[in-house]
């Protein structure tokens, strides 16, 4: 211990001398405070960084009735309507639930009749179909709805914003040539089923017209802007899962999301670019946004808009992301779909409208049918009288039985007709 070691000077032990040690050089200087802001930044990220892998692959799942999705049979503008449940499974093994409105004639000659398929967003179901219903069966197509993969009461436990919700829609489509006979398809999407829908597109040429109300552009700037805000000119308010991150932070946690992404779902959120797609959609399409909308921003519509192959036209609205569509935007997408896919106007059925000329909603409708045949069928004698007449007996009619599987109601099917002349 005496003698020196890798040019260190050690005195002797028994000197008494106390060690001699080197000074080492002074640390930089950092500005006070910056560590606790790092450690906050990195804090804030963790509880985001869970937050924005949810919102992507895991939103609050839907929970319905068969029964919230109206009668399985119904009469509307004077033409007898069924709806048909079915299960079907898509090319990962995952049970696809969804349905089918169209006329009772439609369905039993399988002749080929014009459908529009509606396409949910995230966190929704094939019921959000019921919003767009009677404007297309009026018009004279049928729709389909069905639940995404991770979706409503479909199988999956995740879903992946359109990469596998693009195969999800074209085995539908498959299905529904093949074992309901439907002929020309269109598609409405919303949010995810959108930027689905442009994907299907550049894939199926013989898809004949796009509603795209709200598509993202691509999955990355979604994200990005959930966590930062939107980009130069559009406010960047910060109202993210993440708020007030840097921009470096933001990078490298989103490389983290992405990993985790991949490893739970099974997909590469950098690929999911329905704007690489948009230039091969050669069909027409009607593109929407809202104008307040900071989940997917109206920019996205603007991109996707210019980048379509085939003509398009481009509207805006007031509202965000989840706010109900305006009266004038959902006359205007109708129309589209009828010259899309060159619906006859003698089709077109007489219904129950409002005091602006617009159609009513179909659950809407049913009511006004309902008030009119209970109406129709009070009794003239009781009228002549002045006399209420007698209660109606019997059940109302209902669209499911309590079984789940969206059989009819005991009765007869004169039971179950809902009259909306």
């Amino acid at each position: 211990y005496g003698t020196a070691r890798a040019g260190r000077q050690t005195p002797d032990m028994d000197s008494g001398e106390p060690p001699v040690v080197p000074q080492r050089a002074a640390r930089p200087s950092v500005p006070q405070g910056a560590f606790a802001r790092l450690k906050g930044y990195i804090s804030v990220a963790q509880e985001g960084y869970d937050e924005l892998v949810r919102a992507i692959i895991r939103p609050p799942r839907a929970q319905y009735s068969v029964s919230d999705l109206g009668p399985s049979e119904f009469r509307y503008g004077g033409v007898d309507f069924v709806r048909h449940d079915i299960s079907t499974p898509n090319r990962r093994g995952l049970e696809l639930r969804g349905s089918l409105w169209c006329r009772r004639s439609e369905l039993a000659q399988a002749a080929g009749f014009p459908t529009v398929i509606f396409l949910h967003g995230n966190a929704s179901c094939r019921g959000e179909a019921m919003t767009i219903a009677s404007l297309v069966l009026s018009r004279g197509a049928a729709l389909f709805s069905f639940d995404f993969a991770g979706c409503g009461q479909s199988d999956g436990d995740y879903i992946s914003l359109g990469y596998f919700e693009r195969e999800d829609v074209q085995d539908i489509i498959a299905w529904l040539r093949e074992s309901a006979g439907v002929g020309p398809v269109a598609l409405w999407g919303r949010s995810m089923g959108a930027s689905s829908a442009v994907m299907v597109g550049a894939r199926d040429s013989s898809v004949t017209g796009l509603v795209l109300d709200s598509p993202f552009a691509s999955l990355e700037q979604v994200a990005v802007e959930l966590v930062v805000g939107g980009p130069e000119g559009e406010g960047r308010a910060r109202d993210g899962p993440v708020k007030n991150v840097p921009p470096f932070l933001v990078k490298t946690a989103l490389r983290v999301v992405a990993s985790s992404v991949w490893n739970r779902a099974g997909f590469d959120l950098y690929k999911c670019r329905p704007i690489d797609a948009a230039p091969a959609c050669q069909m027409p399409a009607l593109v929407a946004t809202a104008l307040s909308d900071t989940l997917v921003r109206p920019h996205h519509s603007k991109c996707i808009s210019a980048a379509l192959g085939g003509e398009n036209t481009l509207v805006n609205f007031p509202g965000d992301h989840n706010t109900g569509r305006p009266a004038s935007f959902l006359h205007a997408a109708s129309a589209f779909l009828a010259t899309v896919l060159a619906l006859s106007p003698e089709e077109e059925l007489q219904v129950p409208r409002d005091a602006a000329g617009h159609v009513l909603p179909l659950m809407q409708a049913i009511a006004v049918g309902r008030r009119s045949r209970l109406c129709a069928a009070t009794p003239a004698s009781a009228k002549q009288r002045g006399r209420p007449a007698p209660a109606a007996k019997g059940r109302l009619p209902r669209a499911d039985n309590g079984s789940g599987d969206g059989s009819a109601a005991a009765g007869s099917a004169q039971d179950l007709l809902i009259n909306f002349e």
